[in-house]
């Protein structure tokens, strides 16, 4: 059980924290033909923007209610009935995600009043369909943002019903927002091996893993999972929770539809791997297939030729709480210590970790305990390159935003590939810092005594 201790500093110097908004906005880009709507001013919508076009390089659909000083003083209703208005004549999305910030909850603004007065006032566009979402960025992080969209999808999409018909191949798969586009890739491969069809919630693989669409631009996401299965979600015949984030959303489905779920923590250890392949085995009643067996023969024969470097390797993590756990998981599973570990805010699953201590600070916390304990290893998003820098540490690059690197925002983390993958970064990491250093010789050492060359034997 770890200790978890708050900064006394009165502010964050160099954040970690992303605000809620921006999960909401991450997980709906996972939606087919969605937009995200921020119901605040204009200058909220045009920040996110920049952080989500520096961390997936590709054009991003936003929008805002651009709420001005009259109607933040006013009232702001007639900001949401326009906006909803002019995105559905103009752009005829599936789902538009209504999303707070901080401007609107401090202002008090009922959005689902508002939007009772949309559907009476604009009764054509009632095939659009319109979620909204409570996410105060004074609250919580992008974690929690993150999630609470995938709740409100459920509750607000997914139909009760007692009776229900079951789709025995279908699997609904809830994934955390620690999940790469690369990640879901694969855990899709591994689903569709065994012959079953998964509905992944939210599926970021298909619409921001940096394709190149046909179309030139379209004002709503391009991919990502169809508003009809998500409805449907309730006729699976199982749910697979990847994160500790997303188990209030697979508990909110099976109280609506009686979905039972199986939780993973985290795709990043052979054990929870072994325990995620096992379950679609017998869900499929199949064997399985050879490529996944290979790569699992992969990590262990990673595993034995980097132990001596990998193994005793100190590492210092700042991130997200679904983070922490799958990265704390794969380095006790591998034999690396966490020497400091920092969260952006507090968060139920902190407690479990395998530590003694969790500071709930920011990258300067961070740096203050690497200046006492020291590391070998640096594990944060890209705001944690100055420090690394400034401290002389690799630092591997985890989390959102990642700005400062080509392809790192879907590089596989999770699942067999990733655990191998991982280990190979890390050696590397250890091995590069020892090269350079001069060649020991021991003040023992005999000198060489050289032998005559043939042709002076002969002379």
């Amino acid at each position: 059980m770890a200790q978890v201790i708050k900064t006394r500093k009165p502010l964050a110097t160099q954040p970690i924290k992303s605000g809620q908004p921006l999960g909401a906005i991450l997980a709906s880009l996972g939606i087919e033909r969605c937009i995200p709507l921020i119901h605040g001013a204009q200058g909220c919508s045009a920040f996110a923007k920049i952080f989500f076009i520096q961390h997936f390089n590709e054009p991003i659909p936003l929008q805002s209610t651009a709420m001005d000083p009259i109607t933040t003083v006013m009232g702001s209703d007639d900001n949401i009935i326009q906006a909803l208005a002019h995105l559905c004549e103009k752009s005829n999305p599936r789902l538009v995600v209504l999303m707070s910030s901080g401007l609107s909850e401090a202002q008090g603004s009922d959005m689902n009043r508002a939007l009772k007065a949309f559907r009476l006032q604009y009764p054509k566009f009632e095939r659009n369909e319109i979620v909204t979402v409570s996410t105060p960025d004074f609250y919580g992080s992008l974690e929690n943002g993150y999630s609470a969209l995938i709740e409100s999808m459920i509750s607000q999409l997914v139909p009760e019903q007692k009776l229900r018909s079951i789709r025995k191949k279908r699997i609904n798969l809830l994934l955390s927002h620690m999940l790469t586009p690369g990640d879901i890739e694969l855990i899709r491969q591994y689903v569709e091996a065994f012959g079953l069809q998964p509905i992944l919630v939210p599926d970021i693989s298909r619409s921001m893993d940096g394709h190149l669409a046909k179309p030139d631009y379209l004002a709503v996401s391009q991919g990502g999972t169809d508003v009809n299965m998500l409805r449907q979600l309730g006729q699976s015949s199982l749910t697979l929770v990847v994160g500790p984030s997303m188990q209030r959303a697979g508990q909110i489905l099976n109280s609506r539809s009686g979905v039972e779920s199986v939780y993973f923590p985290h795709l990043m250890t052979l054990a929870e791997m072994d325990r995620f392949i096992q379950t679609l085995q017998q869900l499929s009643d199949r064997q399985v297939p050879e490529w996944i067996d290979r790569q699992r023969g992969q990590v262990t024969d990673t595993m034995i030729d980097t132990h001596t470097w990998v193994n005793d390797t100190r590492i210092a993590i700042g991130a997200e709480a679904d983070l922490l756990v799958a990265w704390l998981a794969f380095a006790e599973s591998v034999g690396m210590q966490p020497v400091s570990v920092v969260a952006p805010v507090n968060q139920p699953c902190l407690a479990a970790l395998p530590v003694d201590t969790v500071l709930l600070g920011d990258l300067e916390d961070l740096q203050d305990q690497l200046a006492e304990k020291g590391c070998d290893v640096l594990l944060a998003n890209s705001h944690g390159a100055v420090m690394s820098e400034q401290l002389g540490l690799p630092l591997m690059r985890i989390g959102f935003p990642i700005f400062d690197r080509f392809g790192e925002f879907r590089r596989v983390r999770q699942g067999y590939a990733g655990i191998r993958d991982n280990l190979f970064e890390i050696a590397n990491y250890q091995q590069q810092a020892c090269h350079g250093r001069p060649v020991y010789h021991s003040p023992l050492k005999q000198p060489f005594a050289q032998k005559p060359m043939a042709e002076e034997v002969l002379a």
